[in-house]
């Protein structure tokens, strides 16, 4: 005679199992620099302030806002990608947001020289919080490539625009008189 014995399985899918704070995280980093450039653009259209956009090579001002916001966006992103598995990124990449958040404001007052410094900061602040997110995520230190790109375009043109008209040049030409009008 056959004998049949009854097993019990539990069985626990984790196919369409899913955490949300793994998600979510990353995606409340991503948005929370725009949330922090509206704010701070909203206090200084209060005050009278305007923020200036690099916008190189005939793109109208409305295309370099654009591109300093995706590039506010996959800065959030990155940081939040890699401040999951390390909190030491953060420090580095809130200075990074709030370098990039204020740049635009006092950019009209700088000459080409001060201009091209700043940017320069930036690019460098930059360059180490890619070097920190990469090391920790490797998705978020892609994410910064284009960041660095972009940055790094508008440093390099600061500083080639300030050396062109940098000492001696920039006193000779200022030493010309103007031209008599007729």
């Amino acid at each position: 005679m056959a004998t049949i014995t009854a097993q019990q399985s539990n069985f626990h899918s984790t196919a369409h199992a899913m955490d949300f704070g793994a998600l979510a995280r990353p995606m409340l980093s991503a948005v929370l620099p725009l949330a922090a450039f509206g704010a701070v653009n909203f206090m200084a259209e209060a005050m009278g302030l305007q923020p200036y956009f690099f916008s190189p090579v005939g793109l109208p001002g409305w295309a370099g806002a654009a591109i300093h916001l995706v590039l506010l966006f996959l800065v959030g992103l990155a940081i939040g990608l890699a401040a999951n598995k390390n909190r030491t990124v953060l420090p580095w990449g809130i200075a990074l947001v709030a370098a990039m958040i204020a740049f635009p404001f006092p950019a009209a007052a700088l000459d080409s020289l001060a201009l091209a410094l700043v940017m320069t900061t930036v690019m460098l602040l930059a360059l180490a919080t890619s070097l920190r997110i990469t090391a920790s995520s490797r998705l978020g230190g892609w994410l910064m490539v284009p960041v660095l790109v972009w940055i790094g375009f508008g440093a390099a043109l600061g500083l080639a625009v300030a050396a062109a008209w940098s000492p001696p040049f920039a006193l000779i030409t200022a030493q010309n008189p103007a031209p008599a009008a007729t």
